[in-house]
């Protein structure tokens, strides 16, 4: 695969139905930014001590997979350009490598809640957690189409990556952007009134600044219209409400974590477990 990743879409496959929806997204991805689609088809060597002889080419049958869905996407897009690649290897480890020379890197995944989540997601959260640019996981839910994208900000600390890639997605799809910016709900619980004040004093700083971003970002945007919304909730639990009749969702990971490999944040994991299409954007490189 090439190394400049301008333009180029990965979406990673492994024949199962939720599939579908991720090639289809990816394509449609690509298609916008007049760009390639890479199909990848990775897999490990799962076969010894099972009775599969020699004779089966492990290859053969991945690009005989792949080779469908190239045309479900030459269906929809016959002037896309369109490359295919079956890799012997982790999947995971196979789609952050290629996450190198790409612009997005799209995985399906299946189901939402956080069972489904934690039984079924462990490629998608991995390649989430260690893939560079943009990972959009799609889920075999379906999002709303028409609905508007929703940002997850932090007032004056949201890197601007994120808002670019929302507010470009809104203009894409002709949609809005619903900015949303959830505050602890553990500060009711604070009776000392000089507490109150200080508190109620940065949360008008927070408000003032917050419509400040939506209305610089609408400047930048003027076709888009923006909704800011402000709550009191945990951040997955309010962008999870808040992203229910969205058509994407686009969340930032800074990674604070000092943990060895742990490259995603405790809200994009969340709402990567609850929500039907979520975009995260790496906004420092992994190390």
């Amino acid at each position: 695969m090439a190394q400049d990743g301008a333009g180029v879409v990965v979406v990673g496959v492994d024949g199962s139905e939720k599939d579908d929806r991720a090639v289809d997204w990816a394509a449609d991805e690509a298609a916008a930014t007049a760009g390639r689609l890479h199909i990848l088809h990775s897999f490990s060597f799962l076969f010894e001590g099972l009775g599969v002889g020699p004779e089966i080419d492990v290859h053969d049958l991945g690009s005989d997979l792949i080779g469908g869905y190239r045309e479900r996407v030459r269906q929809r897009y016959p002037q896309l350009a369109v490359t295919t690649e079956v890799l012997l290897e982790d999947p995971a480890v196979a789609l952050v490598r290629a996450s190198r020379g790409a612009s997005t890197v799209v995985v399906g995944a299946r189901g939402l809640g956080r069972v489904s989540g934690r039984l079924l997601g462990s490629v998608s959260q991995k390649v989430a957690a260690h893939a560079r640019g943009v990972v959009v996981v799609v889920r075999d839910t379906a999002a709303a189409p028409e609905g508007p994208v929703v940002i997850g900000v932090d007032p004056g600390h949201t890197d601007p990556r994120v808002l670019e890639f929302g507010f470009t997605q809104a203009s894409r799809r002709e949609t809005a952007v619903r900015l949303v910016h959830a505050r602890p709900t553990r500060i009711r619980r604070l009776t000392d009134p000089r507490l109150q004040r200080e508190i109620a004093g940065a949360a008008e700083q927070q408000a003032m600044a917050l419509a400040q971003l939506a209305e610089d970002w609408a400047i930048r945007f003027p076709d888009v219209p923006v909704d800011v919304e402000e709550i009191a909730r945990h951040p997955v639990e309010a962008l999870t409400a808040q992203s229910a009749d969205a058509c994407l969702l686009v969340v930032g990971s800074r990674a604070r974590s000092r943990l060895p490999g742990l490259h995603l944040g405790s809200v994009a994991r969340g709402v990567l477990v609850e929500c039907p299409v979520v975009a995260v954007v790496r906004v420092t490189p992994p190390p």
